[in-house]
């Protein structure tokens, strides 16, 4: 758990009892389940946060803890379940703005000024769900002729859940992985790995494209000797024009 997370829950959870609970589930979540960082590094707590997803239906039904944490005794699972969900929603959460702030330095650093003028909550331009929602929307700016191919839903795959599948003109499979802060060599580890899940499933062409404001020498590095991967920057602007009123 990151050593910042108690400092940030003190700000966004103003009742001590919630954030003692809060702190306490995700301990037994890393016990179960490993470092919660390396988790998130991985596919931004996704899969965990499925894993401890149990709907009404499921209790109707009386399935099984899909989970590995354990209960004793009769307790009701959805609700036992659903506040351990919260409490890593919550940490993905702060995992999100410990990135933003990381690209409001990184990205543009003489605009940060004038970023620093947005409200807290006014976060648009830097959040990957935020960027793939207005790339998905634009996706002929990445590359023309590209089509969104994953019917506007991330495609789950063995080893995460792919940011955006798109085809080419070519009718090649486009694996598209977005990134909010510099890249890492294990965003192009992670993105290898997707397109080698994808060419499992549909034995087709595959090919892979990272985008990320900019990308460290190892993801260089990694990306250079993998024909079928292409690295992709990005940036925002920021225009002000006046008002007459």
């Amino acid at each position: 758990m990151h050593p910042s997370y108690t400092e940030w829950l003190l700000r966004a959870v103003p009742s001590e009892s919630t954030r003692r609970s809060r702190l306490s589930e995700l301990r037994r979540v890393e016990a179960a389940y490993g470092d919660l960082d390396n988790l998130y590094d991985q596919d931004e707590l996704q899969s965990l946060i499925d894993e401890l997803s149990y709907s009404s239906e499921d209790q109707r039904k009386n399935k099984p803890n899909p989970s590995k944490l354990t209960f004793n005794g009769d307790v009701d699972m959805r609700n036992n379940l659903a506040s351990y969900k919260a409490a890593v929603q919550k940490y993905a959460r702060f995992r999100q703005d410990v990135e933003l702030e990381a690209a409001r330095a990184e990205v543009f650093p003489e605009q940060l000024e004038a970023v620093d003028l947005l409200a807290e909550g006014d976060r648009t331009f830097s959040m990957e769900r935020d960027l793939q929602s207005a790339l998905r929307k634009e996706i002929t700016q990445l590359e023309d002729g590209l089509v969104v191919a994953d019917g506007g839903v991330e495609k789950i795959v063995p080893s995460g859940r792919i940011d955006i599948l798109a085809k080419d003109q070519s009718g090649a499979w486009v694996v598209i992985e977005l990134k909010s802060v510099k890249a890492q060599r294990d965003a192009v580890a992670q993105l290898l790995a997707y397109m080698g899940d994808m060419l499992a499933e549909t034995n087709g062409t595959v090919r892979g494209i990272l985008i990320a404001p900019a990308f460290d020498a190892r993801a260089l590095s990694a990306a250079r000797v993998v024909a079928s991967v292409t690295l992709v920057s990005y940036g925002f602007r920021f225009s002000f024009s006046p008002v007459t009123a």
